[in-house]
């Protein structure tokens, strides 16, 4: 996460929670802290945090949540389905075999494992 959008998650939050040291100094230790996360993390823990009502921020408490939302974050990418590398792969299927349509395929196949 670059500083502008840690800044931009921190500056959503002081107006959420006052009381919050958002001072240059305090800012830059804080980022220190987030800056291997992603700012979606940031923000999901953030709003999730203000969403239960918390009267005060507490920063123990958003770095883990931020955590551990980034690690599902990664998680997630990791377990997605790889983007087909051809586009018309059933189409080209179907062509090469000489069926009609999906349904046709179907059909050829199965009589064809009842042989």
């Amino acid at each position: 996460m670059d500083r502008l959008a840690f800044a931009k998650c921190f500056g959503w939050a002081s107006l959420r929670w006052p009381t919050l040291n958002t001072s240059t100094e305090a800012l830059d230790s804080l980022y220190e802290d987030y800056k291997g996360f992603s700012d979606r993390s940031l923000t999901k823990a953030l709003s999730l945090i203000y969403e239960n009502g918390d009267q005060y921020l507490e920063l123990p408490k958003l770095y883990r949540l931020t955590r551990d939302l980034y690690n599902q974050e990664i998680l997630d990418n990791r377990n997605a389905l790889p983007s087909p590398t051809v586009e018309n792969g059933l189409k080209d299927y179907l062509k090469q075999n000489n069926y009609k349509n999906i349904k046709d395929a179907i059909r050829k196949i199965r009589s064809m494992s009842n042989e």
